[in-house]
This record gives structure tokens, C-alpha cells and sequence, in this order.
């Protein structure tokens, strides 16, 4: 066996464990969010997420990006931005993820539950969850930070949250919304 295939083995065995050991408790919680029960129908196998992962990394680097952040305590203005996406984020084949499970799992659903509950999820993980477009084109992650915050002459330390948006369709909706609201 060569080193390179070992490492392979031990990375496959590795994101195998992470799978069997987060996806149960994953959905029971998700679906207490969701409101309603998710079962691993919804799930991607190990080859699919594998398969999606590598068609994230290597999408076009040249595709249009927006993000912006927000303060926790703005939360309600965060989300009005955020919404504009409802209609792409409800077909049942968008992709939805975490940073916790990203290697190990992703599901296919309708992902519109994420815009009301963005702070539940990030609750859940910690940290960063991901949707993609079912062809991969549009994708967006909504992260949490603590970070220096300037506001009315005013510079805080303050914990945030920022929604990262790529790929044209997305980027413009989220563009127009942003800038009716601000």
C-alpha cells in the first residue's frame, strides 16, 4: 500500500466515524429546528458528499461574491436581507451543510427554514452553516464572529453575523435587498 492510499484509507475511515457518530443527533436536533422530523432519506451518501465537496472546490474562482455583516443585535435586519433568497433556498434538492459536519454529510432539502432559524442553526453548530444551489452555481454561507464593530462614532467589540453569497443569481438579489435596506 502506498502512503498516498493509506492517507486516502485513513481520511475515508476517518469521515466514516464523523458520520456515524454526529448524523443521528445531527437530525434528531436539525429537526426539532425544522419542525418536523428529517430522516436519512435526506442525506447524501459518502460518495455524493464527496462528490459535491470536490465540485465546490474546484467551481469557477472568478464567480461573483457579496457578503455583509451585521450585529447580533440586528439580528431582525439581518434576516430581512437574508429572506430575498426564499425562493431559491426552497427546492427540495439544495444542498444544506454545517462547518461541524461538512466533511462527514450533506443533506438535500428544502432549506428555507434556515432564514427564521439562521441563529438556532448557528447555535447548533458553533459556527458556520452552508446551502448550495442543486447545481452548485449559487451557494452562500451565514457565519457568526466577534469582531470590532463601528456604529455612530462608536467602536465595540461585538459579536456578528455575516452572510456570504456567490454566484450571480444570488449575488444580485442579495445586492438589491441590501441596498434597499441600508
Amino acid at each position: 500500500m502506498t502512503e498516498k492510499s493509506r492517507q486516502e484509507r485513513i481520511s475515508h475511515l476517518r469521515q466514516h466515524q464523523e458520520r456515524k457518530h454526529f448524523l443521528g443527533e445531527f437530525l434528531l436536533s436539525l429537526s426539532q429546528i425544522v419542525g418536523k422530523e428529517l430522516t436519512e432519506e435526506s442525506v447524501l451518501t459518502l460518495e455524493e458528499t464527496n462528490t459535491v465537496i470536490n465540485r465546490i472546490h474546484y467551481r469557477d474562482s472568478q464567480v461573483p461574491t457579496f457578503n455583509f455583516t451585521f450585529p447580533s443585535s440586528q439580528a431582525d435586519s439581518f434576516r430581512e436581507i437574508f429572506s430575498c433568497l426564499i425562493p431559491e433556498i426552497t427546492n427540495p434538492k439544495t444542498y444544506f451543510t454545517t462547518s461541524r459536519i461538512y466533511r462527514s454529510f450533506f443533506l438535500q432539502m428544502n432549506c428555507s427554514f434556515a432564514i427564521p432559524n439562521f441563529e438556532k442553526i448557528i447555535e447548533l453548530d458553533t459556527n458556520t452553516f452552508y446551502i448550495f444551489h442543486k447545481d452548485l452555481t449559487n451557494g452562500l454561507w451565514v457565519d457568526y464572529n466577534e469582531e470590532n464593530w463601528s456604529e455612530n462614532g462608536k467602536t465595540e467589540y461585538v459579536w456578528t453575523y455575516e452572510l456570504r453569497v456567490w454566484g450571480k443569481e444570488w449575488v444580485n438579489k442579495v445586492h438589491t435587498a441590501y441596498n434597499s435596506r441600508t
